[in-house]
């Protein structure tokens, strides 16, 4: 079994991260008590988003987080990480320009995995 590490080598699959990491960074130095690192609560949140990004059940070849159909969080980590992205998806574009650039080309690459059955009742 490949460590979070060696999985996160994977090019995009590092600037997803990367870009999590610098969304959730900036969220903590405007909404919580920031001395120089992140808080407890929002490391931890950088940990668990690269743990699921490292072991997610589609692999390498999957789409970017935003547009994957993949169940990874718990309904209240789920919320946590869609309050960060919507309130840090326009501010990472002054702070990060190139990292979002490529995230955004990464996204618009069609995705390997197999599209969800619809049921027919």
């Amino acid at each position: 079994m490949k460590t979070v590490t060696e999985t996160l080598a994977q090019p995009r699959l590092n600037r997803e991260m990367r870009l999590q990491n610098a969304m959730i960074t900036m969220y903590c130095k405007q909404h919580h008590v920031y001395q120089g690192k992140v808080c407890r609560e929002c490391e931890r949140l950088q940990q668990m988003t690269a743990r699921k990004l490292a072991f997610c059940e589609s692999g390498i070849e999957k789409p970017t987080c935003a547009t994957c159909t993949a169940v990874c969080y718990t309904p209240v980590v789920s919320k946590q990480v869609k309050t960060i992205s919507r309130w840090g998806r326009l501010r990472i574009w002054f702070r990060h320009p190139i990292l979002m650039s490529l995230y955004c080309f990464d996204s618009l690459k069609p995705s390997q995995m197999p599209k969800p059955k619809l049921l027919n009742l």
